[in-house]
């Protein structure tokens, strides 16, 4: 091949890209992750009125949280994360409980520094003895820490005492 073909390769090569990075950098950014691990809980007694009285449980199990963050076009960052986490719990009373947490959020930072978040939450533990499913979608907006929800909270609906029994 000669010199002049070689250059010519290579500049088309290059010239490939700087197109593929120019819309790369063009489009909105995005990042996705998959975060696993494990989680753990203990509710005391007296805490949770869905338990009986003088009963605690403990749990833990395995997380996986999907994350996905991308720039809107006016520069504000959406974060859309899944979390579940599946795994036994024992109360004190010796039985064994299976327990699922599920929270889907959306959490929108706006320019200004305000967050605007978007949450459903759900956590059901069966098993014998203490069995209950607590879970809420609520909206709100925050500047400094998302919980306890505090700023234009909308409580769309609510089950359970989600304070006291959601312990994920």
């Amino acid at each position: 091949m000669s010199l002049s073909r070689k250059l010519m390769v290579h500049v088309l090569l290059v010239l490939m890209l700087f197109v593929g990075v120019s819309s790369a950098a063009a489009a909105p950014a995005a990042d996705h992750q998959v975060v696993t691990g494990s989680a753990s809980f203990t509710i005391p007694a007296g805490q949770c009125p869905e338990l009986p009285a003088g009963v605690s449980v403990s749990g833990s199990g395995e997380s996986v949280a999907i994350i996905n963050t991308h720039t809107l076009a006016d520069g504000s960052t959406e974060t859309r994360i899944t979390n579940v986490i599946k795994g036994i719990a024992t109360d004190s009373n010796g039985g064994v409980h299976t327990f699922v947490y599920q929270n889907y959020s959306v959490d929108t930072a706006l320019l200004s520094g305000t967050h605007s978040i978007s949450m459903n939450d759900t956590f059901v533990l069966n098993g014998p003895g203490p069995h209950y499913s607590i879970g809420f979608n609520w909206r709100w907006t925050y500047t400094e820490s998302y919980w306890p929800p505090q700023d234009n909270w909308e409580q769309i609906s609510t089950r359970g005492d989600i304070f006291a029994c959601d312990p994920l």
